[in-house]
């Protein structure tokens, strides 16, 4: 095997490698000064644009691969100038300064990716344009001195053939060397030794040049890898902030069910894909949600909210209907994806369009993606029968920590109660009266208790629901009859409930009070 040593290739390309290092220079001032014009555009402008705030914007591949090649062919340069006894000074000043422009530009990455879902202070702004701009004045120099170097070392005379002549090259400089091994076709074995012990002679021979290519090929290989799974394809997950439509949006939870909340299936051959999120507006002006620009990316393709759908689903929050998110304010939604029930699958992507692109007859567009792993609810399972005076706890159903107690309860036409108004400072007692609906043939199941909704499960926050918990989940089971029921308990009544109910439920001999909340059925033996 023949092999070549690789100095003389430097010396006689020594004015096409200055010049590449020229234009490759000359490529990361243009880019840093980018970054320098962002960060001067925000301080001038006291704002914070975050959908501007994108790493793939500023910081991008390219960059950190010609700071590895810089960095490459300044530390080849620098050991042929040791070798020739050269000036070496502006290959070791390339060489630390790309280094510790890899890192920077590693931090400044770190910052754009805090800068979506957090506004930077203009003070911190300022300090970091002033040190971008000391970032792109380094680089105009060694811009300047590998020019030189490319256009010839002395740049008025443009003496290469002097220039090259005085780099002494040397015949060992582009020497070759054999290695003669033999082939012995019948032992395989034998062969695969000696080529093996080839290919590493090969390896030492040529160790520097190996090394700067392996370490090119794995710095170029983990920017290509971070960068496509952290900026270009980056996929967000449950209650990761996400910067979208001049909004930041997190996605809290995420659903899948064919069932409403009382449990009923809503649709033959139909499910539903829930996903509850918060929206936060500091677009600096009032917004309204665009719904297609947020799709369910599905084995039959794309699928967009239906609004009319979130009637089934109060359990799992307020459903969307073009309300105004006002600047400044946050407020949480659910969206409601209807599907078949072959696209029913473990998880989904949620895409987000953050804007389009138009450029050469093409439209492009921008978007965020939101990895889904949506709970099931598919099934009715039974969580427990449970007597009076027993405390029914629902921390494992959609309600988390909601807990009811009934003591005792009794049946009446007419129930009196007593509460106390107040109008300003002026308080005073009042008395009035819940009545049954007689001619609907109605009567009054007064429960005696205590009823517990956690504040922090969706339903409690679902403010634009007036339905109550025996409204939504409670139905009413006597003689092996199953009727709804009506919630009537006046705001002002705290330590008993009074439901209307069929007028038969008063005479029967076993009454059940049946609480199906979502996937959950909970039963109190009432008599």
């Amino acid at each position: 095997m023949i092999l070549k040593k690789p100095y003389a290739f430097l010396i006689k390309n020594f004015r096409i490698i200055h010049l590449v290092l020229t234009v490759l220079i000359g490529y990361l001032i243009f880019r840093t000064y980018n970054l320098y014009s962002f960060f001067n555009r925000y301080v001038d402008n006291v704002y914070a644009t975050l959908s501007d705030a994108i790493p793939s914007n500023y910081i991008t591949v390219f960059m950190f691969l010609i700071a590895i090649i810089i960095i490459a062919f300044s530390l080849a340069m620098f050991m042929l100038m040791k070798k020739k006894d050269k000036p070496k000074n502006l290959y070791i000043g390339l060489s630390t300064y790309y280094i510790l422009y890899f890192i920077g530009m590693i931090l400044y990455f770190v910052l754009f990716k805090s800068m979506e879902t957090q506004q930077l202070t203009i003070r911190n702004a300022m300090v970091i344009r002033d040190l971008t701009l000391l970032i792109v004045l380094p680089q105009i120099a060694l811009l300047v001195f590998s020019a030189i170097r490319g256009f010839g070392f002395d740049i008025k005379k443009f003496n290469f053939s002097k220039d090259l002549k005085e780099l002494d090259i040397h015949e060992e400089d582009n020497e070759e060397f054999e290695f003669v091994l033999g082939v012995d076709s019948y032992k395989y074995f034998r062969f695969l030794r000696r080529r093996v012990r080839e290919f590493k002679y090969y390896i030492l021979e040529n160790k520097f040049m190996f090394t700067v290519l392996t370490s090119l090929a794995c710095g170029v290989f983990l920017i290509l890898t971070i960068l496509n799974f952290t900026v270009y394809n980056r996929v967000y997950g449950k209650n990761q902030r996400v910067n979208a439509n001049d909004l930041t949006l997190q996605v809290n939870n995420s659903y899948i069910t064919n069932m409403d909340y009382n449990g009923n299936e809503i649709a033959e051959g139909k499910y539903f894909l829930i996903v509850n999120i918060t929206f936060k507006n500091e677009s600096g002006k009032s917004t309204v949600l665009e719904l297609k620009n947020y799709e369910l990316l599905t084995k039959s393709g794309k699928v967009y909210p239906t609004p009319s759908r979130s009637i089934h689903f109060i359990d799992f929050g307020p459903g969307y209907s073009k309300e105004k998110i006002l600047n400044g304010k946050t407020a949480t939604y659910i969206l409601v994806y209807e599907l078949d029930k072959k696209d029913v699958e473990k998880k989904y992507t949620l895409r987000i369009i953050d804007s389009i692109e138009y450029k050469a007859g093409t439209m492009n567009s921008k978007h965020k993606n939101i990895s889904l792993k949506p709970t099931k609810y598919s099934e009715i399972e039974d969580a427990g029968q449970f007597k009076l005076q027993d405390t029914v706890e629902m921390y494992d159903s959609i309600l988390n920590n909601s807990a009811l107690t009934i003591d005792s309860f009794e049946f009446r036409n007419k129930v009196t109660y007593k509460y106390e108004a107040c109008i300003r400072t002026n308080c005073t007692d009042k008395t009035d009266v819940v009545t049954a609906e007689v001619a609907k043939a109605k009567t009054l199941l007064v429960l005696y208790g205590n009823l517990k909704i956690d504040k922090t499960s969706p339903f409690s926050k679902n403010s634009k629901t007036s339905m109550s918990f025996f409204d939504a989940f409670a139905q009413i089971k006597f003689d092996n009859k199953i009727a709804p029921v009506t919630d009537m308990t006046p705001a002002s009544m705290t330590d008993s409930y009074v439901l209307s109910v069929d007028e038969h439920v008063a005479k029967a001999k076993s009454v059940e009070l049946i609480m199906t909340v979502r996937n959950k059925m909970y039963t109190i033996k009432i008599k």
